[in-house]
């Protein structure tokens, strides 16, 4: 392998858009922990008023599946920044204003491995933030008939819609629907029609 020095543009790997790691780390280490603390908390109210919940046992597993999930985002948030740095960086530690090319080559691998952690905790996150939503939902459904019950069912049911939506937003973004098995087969059969109708145009 050759050690000889490059243009770094050509070889150096970064994340599009550029904001991905600061991004992922707001999420990852600042919202995941503060929402896994209260999650937490809601688990203790819910334990110890369990009478005053219509739902408390659903409302108990989504919580708690939201917290692992947050927390496992966490761990692997952690781990995926390990293999993330920049050409700044990768500049500071060789002592070197261009760095060799098996450093660029390293950097570029380890970047992929990072992204694909990455990836993986925001996946986790977004299916953290998805169960606590529908576990708070399931703990505003009021227990009895009391004056609040009619606004906690107007709570719980606009929770629950947010859910709904965050559901689809989070599926969409990691499977796109063009990697739907049926989606994938229908526009195989579309393009031959479609490869037609170009050529009778």
């Amino acid at each position: 392998m050759s050690t000889g020095t490059l243009d770094a543009h050509e070889h150096v790997l970064f994340p599009v858009p550029l904001g991905l790691v600061r991004a992922n780390e707001t999420a990852l280490f600042i919202a995941s922990p503060l929402l896994s603390a209260g999650a937490i908390s809601l688990i203790g109210v819910v334990c110890a008023d369990s009478p005053e919940f219509l739902w408390a046992g659903p409302a108990l597993l989504l919580l708690v599946v939201a917290v692992i999930s947050l927390l496992l985002s966490i761990q692997l948030g952690y781990h995926a920044r390990q293999w993330i740095y920049s050409y700044e960086e990768l500049q500071n530690w060789t002592a070197q204003p261009k760095p060799p090319l098996q450093a660029l080559e390293k950097q570029a691998e380890d970047y992929r491995k990072g992204k694909k952690k990455l990836l993986r905790a925001g996946m986790l996150y977004n299916t953290g933030t998805v169960f606590l939503a529908f576990g708070v939902a399931s703990v505003l459904v009021p227990e009895g008939t009391d004056g609040l019950a009619v606004w906690r069912w107007f709570a719980a049911v606009l929770v629950a819609a947010a859910a709904v939506g965050e559901t689809i937003w989070t599926v969409s973004t990691y499977f796109p629907p063009r990697t739907w098995p049926w989606v994938r087969r229908h526009i195989r059969t579309r393009e031959p029609l479609l490869e037609v109708e170009h050529h009778d145009a």
